[in-house]
């Protein structure tokens, strides 16, 4: 195909690239007469020669002019040009989702992800009750542009891209195309990545992805390739959007966990659904109009995170929600099964209160069968500097150490794990570990607040922070993480962060160590994202990102 950028479609002269997908090329246009932009998306040419393209994409243009709704960007023609197909759109001012995501690492205030995602959601009800559902939600999908027209200023979230639309009840073009199947692996539910049927839950859990990435800045899964999606979306294994951003109120989290549920039978159960949940944080409009996103897009100005971002949620949110983060009490919760460590739980704030059982919907899940543990077992609360627990009527009990404790809230001493069928419960302080000065006195320890913890069943310590500098694995006293075995090197290992990533070097060891089986090359540093296991000799090395900032206490 030519270079399309110069041309003229229906008066409109193409002048530049807006952005790119998988089946065509968004370019922006002007109508110098009538000094208006348009978006004209043209089909790939390497699309072409796939059977079916062009029924796709005349799907997508005559189904986006039949879904009449002010959050669905509007169709305007469709016609050749060259040796394609074009889409003429309406063009939004504004920015995507994928541009607010990646300004704001840490997280959209609340308040704002609430007013985007209740406009998303009702923009899949409504398409789910006109019986078509999306397929290919996502960040790059999802536009934001000023609106002053609406009367309390409530800037607009519009839906685009319905290139692989599926009609209820109907035949679908979008399934697979010579054995290749169709869609954002990413932002894919497991069972669109697996090839089975899908229905409007499909759509809620690529918009619990999306909710997920807006709230915490990063995915919830690290997805490559369809491959991974399967891997992933099957698995249920992510961690908390909580832990990753503590503004998020408790109710926020349990909401996106469910989206997220590898069941759809789990997930909420329509779109209207997740619209009425989200209702409660919805802000009021003195409260919008002073929302870091309103200004982004008012004035074109970069997005950058205000710390009164958690100031925007109002009367509609419970009490509960309103409190202000306070400070990390500078402990975490360690969940071992049967011995081996199964999950870090970020360090616990004051206030916070965190229900543990195996429900889905909880805040620590359990996540095996285990007979023992009911679907809510107990409550843990902070305190101050205290950490309490009560029973919440569980079958088989709860117990500190041997002791059953009852309804009433029980001091959690930090020396006594918390007991629950296989399952067990250690609260343990955030620290560098315990290193040596020179003279050989110990230095006090001290607690810092990081993006990584290390945890290690039988080390000393077994809970290590992983900020600042790098981590020494060995033998001698003088490692930060201490591993007393014969087969375990004075200095074995080194863990150290760089950015946002970690690393792992082999310290010319004797015995060797492996990560996902394969043993390293000694003095060279490998990359590690925490899902593949780190061995050493019998033990097992666990890498958790734990909750991030010290909140606004």
């Amino acid at each position: 195909m030519k270079e399309v950028i110069g041309q003229v479609v229906n008066n409109f002269e193409i002048q530049d690239i807006l952005g790119e997908g998988s089946m065509g090329i968004v370019y922006r246009a002007y109508h110098p007469d009538l000094q208006r932009y348009t978006a004209i998306k043209v089909l790939r040419p390497e699309m072409i020669s796939i059977p079916d393209s062009f029924e796709r994409f005349l799907q997508e243009a005559r189904t986006a002019a039949q879904l009449q709704h002010e959050n669905i960007v509007n169709v305007i023609n469709f016609g050749e040009i060259e040796d394609s197909y074009y889409l003429m759109m309406e063009y939004v001012e504004g920015a995507s989702m994928r541009e607010l995501v990646e300004e704001n690492r840490q997280g959209i205030a609340v308040a704002d992800l609430a007013v985007i995602f209740t406009q998303i959601a009702d923009v899949l009800e409504f398409a789910h009750d006109e019986g078509v559902l999306h397929r290919d939600l996502k960040p790059d999908n999802i536009l934001l542009t000023n609106n002053e027209d609406e009367p309390d200023g409530q800037y607009r979230a519009m839906v685009s891209d319905f290139g692989l639309v599926k009609i209820a009840h109907g035949e679908s073009l979008t399934q697979t195309v010579n054995g290749m199947t169709l869609g954002t692996p990413a932002y894919m539910s497991p069972e669109q990545c697996t090839g089975t049927d899908t229905d409007a839950r499909s759509d809620i859990y690529s918009l619990g992805v999306t909710m997920y990435e807006a709230a915490t800045g990063q995915r919830p899964y690290p997805i490559r390739n369809l491959f991974d999606a399967v891997k992933f979306h099957t698995s249920g294994k992510l961690v908390p959007p909580k832990a990753l951003n503590p503004d998020i109120p408790n109710r926020l989290n349990i909401l996106i966990r469910q989206m997220l549920n590898p069941d759809p039978d789990k997930r909420p159960a329509s779109a209207a659904e997740v619209k009425k949940r989200l209702a409660r944080f919805l802000p009021n409009a003195r409260s919008i109009r002073q929302s870091q996103i309103h200004a982004r897009l008012r004035e074109g100005a970069g997005y950058v995170p205000d710390p009164t971002d958690s100031q925007f949620l109002f009367s509609s949110i419970r009490e509960e929600t309103l409190k202000e983060v306070s400070k990390p009490i500078s402990r975490c919760i360690v969940v071992t099964y049967k011995g081996r460590v199964e999950s870090v739980y970020p360090p616990l704030v004051e206030g916070e209160r965190l229900i543990v059982g195996r429900s889905s919907n909880v805040d620590i899940v359990l996540g095996r069968k285990e007979r023992y543990v009911s679907k809510q077992h107990c409550e843990i609360v902070v305190v101050g500097n205290r950490v309490e627990i009560r029973d919440l009527e569980s079958t088989n009990g709860t117990f500190i150490g041997e002791t059953r404790i009852g309804a009433a809230s029980t001091e959690w001493p930090e020396d006594q794990d918390i007991n629950l069928g296989g399952y067990k419960l250690s609260l343990r302080s955030v620290s560098e570990g315990e290193k040596l000065k020179d003279e050989g006195k110990e230095e006090e320890r001290t607690v810092i607040q990081g993006q990584f913890i290390l945890s290690c069943v039988g080390a000393k310590p077994d809970l290590v922070n992983l900020a600042g500098d790098p981590v020494i694995v060995g033998r001698l006293p003088a490692c930060q993480m201490i591993l007393p075995n014969g087969r375990v090197s004075k200095k074995h290992l080194q863990i150290e962060t760089e950015g946002d990533q970690v690393f792992v070097t082999d310290l010319d060891s004797t015995n060797g160590s492996s990560l996902n089986g394969v043993r390293l090359t000694p003095g060279t540093k490998v990359s590690w994202d925490g899902n593949a296991p780190l061995k050493i000799a019998d033990y097992e090395i666990l890498l958790t990102k734990p909750l991030i900032g010290t909140g606004s206490g």
